[in-house]
């Protein structure tokens, strides 16, 4: 009885993590002329809102992120919390002549006060740094934040450290037709 109920016990505690998840993963969805994100905070954005220009002069770097949509979690940790932000990054382009790259960014909890912010969405704008890392602010002027500091990994991905302390890696998860 006893070798029984410890088969059992192990089961429960061990069966997760042996039997692989045959959930299905959520995904970015395009449809209906607009990108649909798996979370139910973020609106559908017309594909209207993202067209996208990348002149042959631009950087490589650039052209090889150009249509596609990374997903990434911004997270600060301090010795009591730790704290995540989701985020998307759609670039929308770069101007040969300013040499400044322009990135569409949703952020789910972007701003508002007490326990539920909402959802931001707007315009990061910068100029290009393979260096040191695109410095990228948001477009609005009447919007006071954190700089956003831009790096492209060698595996594809992009890396964000906001000057706040939070940061992320920046996988694709789609592309824009």
């Amino acid at each position: 009885m006893k070798k029984l109920l410890l088969v059992l016990v192990f089961t429960i505690i061990f069966c997760p993590f042996i039997i692989p998840s045959y959930a299905e993963e959520k995904k970015v969805e395009i449809k209906d002329e607009a990108v649909y994100f798996p979370e139910n905070y973020f609106q559908p954005v017309p594909l209207s809102k993202l067209t996208s220009s990348f002149p042959p002069g631009c950087p490589q770097e650039l052209l090889n992120i150009k249509g596609k949509i990374f997903r990434g979690e911004l997270t600060k940790s301090t010795a009591r919390t730790s704290n995540t932000n989701l985020s998307y990054l759609i670039p929308l382009g770069y101007n040969s002549d300013t040499k400044e790259m322009t990135v569409y960014f949703l952020l789910e909890k972007g701003y508002g006060r007490g326990y539920e912010p909402k959802p931001g969405v707007g315009i990061l704008r910068g100029i290009f740094d393979l260096e040191n890392g695109s410095q990228l602010r948001w477009a609005r002027t009447d919007i006071l934040t954190q700089d956003y500091r831009l790096y492209f990994l060698k595996d594809g991905k992009l890396r964000i450290n906001r000057s706040d302390g939070y940061s992320a890696d920046y996988s694709p998860v789609g592309n824009l037709p």
